[in-house]
């Protein structure tokens, strides 16, 4: 029986089990993948993240992230900004962490009591979201009523915006999965649905891939306020507002840089 000790984290109600693996190697199966992600008999949540040590001398640590299926996703701004905050806490003096994600190097900062995440370089380049033919990425003809064609982002990980009036009344449940497996998209894509408030204010609602309805989704937020820079809906900085609050989104040289909250919900064991 072994004992694995876990932080319970979350950004604006999208949720994480944090798994340190510095000082102590613990393997990552799909049996511990699905006991803790189950949200009635674990503890629940999004994706796991586990904090794994590197010998790249130019970031500070590696991070592994891991939807409820099993599945890795390339990157998770929320989840990155969690455990920024518990390497800031670990080290008050510090105020800039380089994690290394498989989408690449991330670079938070705090911001007062908030902390930013650098999400790196954006693209709508149709091979690189990836979209399994060439076609318009700002015009992807999917259709979903109420809302204008889909536009294709990638941040690390693959994205399709719809814009509409109303977002309030979209069955997530029923077009989310069709629309993250759909043909057009060979690795998936997670799915946005955006309201336009003003040219600085979205509300938005999300699809993750891999793990379904989520409260908030930091690089979804990002591609969001990226694809409506891009159509000319809004402005480079923009609020982004989530059933539990907001991100405020910067895009400076084509990076997205998302600032908002990061707050520990527990500490934890499971046995194995």
């Amino acid at each position: 029986m072994q004992k694995i000790e876990f932080t319970k984290m979350h950004g604006l109600g999208n949720d994480f089990v944090i798994i340190d693996r510095r000082l102590k190697k613990i393997e990552i199966n799909d049996n511990l993948i699905r006991k803790l992600s189950d949200r009635r008999t674990g503890a629940g949540c999004d994706q796991i993240i586990t904090i794994n040590n590197t010998d790249n001398k130019n970031v500070n640590i590696r991070i592994d992230i891991f939807n409820p299926a099993g599945d890795k996703a390339e990157a998770c701004g929320n989840g990155t900004r969690c455990v920024a905050k518990i390497l800031f806490d670990e080290n008050d003096e510090k105020k800039t962490l380089k994690i290394l994600s498989d989408a690449g190097t991330l670079i938070a900062k705090k911001v007062g009591t908030n902390i930013s995440v650098n999400m790196g370089k954006i693209t709508t380049f149709w091979k690189k979201i990836p979209l399994s033919e060439d076609m318009d990425p700002l015009n992807i003809p999917i259709r979903v009523e109420g809302f204008d064609n889909g536009v294709g982002v990638n941040i690390g990980n693959p994205h399709i915006v719809f814009f509409g009036k109303s977002i309030e009344n979209i069955d997530l449940n029923q077009i989310g999965p069709k629309i993250e497996t759909h043909k057009f998209f060979p690795k998936k894509t997670n799915v946005e649905f955006v309201e336009i408030i003003n040219s600085k204010k979205i509300k938005m609602k999300v699809w993750e891939r891999g793990a379904g309805i989520t409260l908030a989704c930091g690089s979804g937020a990002c591609a969001a306020v990226y694809a409506g820079w891009k159509k000319n809906l809004v402005e480079q900085n923009t609020e982004v507002q989530l059933e539990k609050g907001s991100l405020h989104i910067s895009i400076v040289d084509e990076e997205a840089i998302m600032t908002g909250p990061a707050e520990i919900s527990y500490n934890g064991y499971i046995q194995t």
